[in-house]
């Protein structure tokens, strides 16, 4: 019964579409309205009453809108203060000159960068390039070292290995305090 249901449900669903159809194709308005024929399936469209339909289900989107407003309120709040910084030493500071070194003038290693927000990080945030080579040099000398050390017990491991004085041939002796003499003391029992 409900398949046959189901079949009466298919084929009317197909006859009134078939009747949509043509008469669409012949100038003629659709039976049903606009809205019945726009998805080209005709479902039955159930009202409660003939005002309009005032509650539309849909996938929330407080998320979505959440993050939009998160990333312009974060974007603004770090772009406008350095779109200033960048205005302002760009309009009333500007770009460095190349000038003569006078005699005897030795110039910091920020004062090689043409652009003042340039000099100022090469200051106040990286180091000096004197600093890095010299920490470049002791890293060197830590490995170097290491490679001295790790070469040294590799060599002390071969000749322990070779003349059998090693660690391995080595075994703790238990102490004479945990030796049961009593056996001994009355052999003849």
């Amino acid at each position: 019964m409900a398949a046959m249901s189901l079949l009466l449900r298919t084929a009317a669903r197909a006859g009134v579409r078939r009747a949509l159809t043509v008469s669409a194709w012949l100038g003629r308005a659709p039976l049903l309205g606009p809205s019945a024929s726009r998805s080209g399936v005709i479902v039955p469209l159930r009202h409660a009453s003939d005002a309009k339909r005032m509650f539309f289900i849909r996938a929330s989107r407080f998320y979505d809108h959440r993050f939009l407003k998160l990333m312009y309120w974060y974007t603004f709040l770090t772009g406008i203060p350095v779109l200033l910084l960048v205005t302002f030493a760009n309009v009333f500071i500007g770009e460095a000159e190349l000038a003569e070194i006078p005699e005897g003038y030795i110039p910091d290693h920020w004062e090689y960068y043409k652009h003042p927000i340039s000099r100022w990080i090469a200051r106040y945030v990286y180091d000096p390039p004197e600093k890095d080579y010299e920490k470049e040099m002791a890293r060197i000398y830590i490995e170097t070292e290491k490679m001295k050390l790790r070469k040294l017990e590799a060599e002390a491991t071969h000749m322990m290995y070779y003349r059998g004085d090693g660690p391995w041939y080595q075994y703790e002796a238990p102490g004479t305090a945990t030796i049961d003499y009593s056996p001994k003391a009355a052999p003849d029992r």
